[in-house]
């Protein structure tokens, strides 16, 4: 979720990195600082259970792990997705075997979920630049439309809607999650 630039001229992205992290996050994207907007209920829902459900799966598999608002940094960006996927492989730790904090990879899915106020234009070239640069999958969430585009490096995106199954191939084998069951997430409890 990104509103308008904050900052723009000359600020290079390994300056931008060593500014403080403040909320909202800020982003590095064609040399401009631009800011996001501030999630709100719906975003939210969907950002906890859609993180539940790839960690529940992948953590007891070993495929990796599921972060919600992580930075990542490549190809010359650095963005806070809403929801990231990172392969075991993906998912650095030094020698001490601890994480590195810096993630300098594409995120091996990269998910956004459309929030009010949020350019759904600039998103897709965010998922557009993701899948160039590496990442597997890119999920787009529109909550109020009940659909999610999909987008894999070299194709065009597809839209799901209800009675449709999305799918993490092949980064997470055999996911599946049907796209009534997550906008179902979004009914009272």
């Amino acid at each position: 979720m990104t509103t308008a630039a904050r900052r723009s001229g000359s600020m290079t992205l390994e300056e931008f990195l060593k500014l403080p992290d403040e909320k909202p996050y800020r982003e590095y994207i064609d040399a401009r600082i631009e800011v996001k907007v501030s999630p709100r209920r719906t975003h939210s829902i969907l950002e906890h259970e859609l993180i539940s459900c790839m960690n529940n799966f992948a953590r007891p598999r070993r495929l990796g792990r599921a972060y919600g608002e992580l930075r990542c940094t490549f190809a010359c960006r650095s963005i806070v997705p809403d929801i990231v996927f990172l392969r075991a492989e993906n998912d650095d730790y030094d020698d001490q075997n601890r994480q590195d904090d810096l993630v300098r990879v594409p995120p091996d899915i990269h998910v956004e979920i459309l929030s009010e106020g949020q350019s759904a234009a600039s998103t897709r070239k965010k998922l557009d630049h993701s899948t160039a640069h590496g990442t597997t999958i890119g999920w787009f969430i529109f909550p109020k439309d009940r659909r999610i585009e999909v987008y894999r490096g070299g194709e065009l995106s597809q839209t799901l809607k209800i009675g449709d199954v999305l799918d993490a191939e092949p980064v997470l084998p055999g996911f599946k999650l049907e796209v009534e069951e997550i906008f179902g997430w979004l009914k009272p409890s």
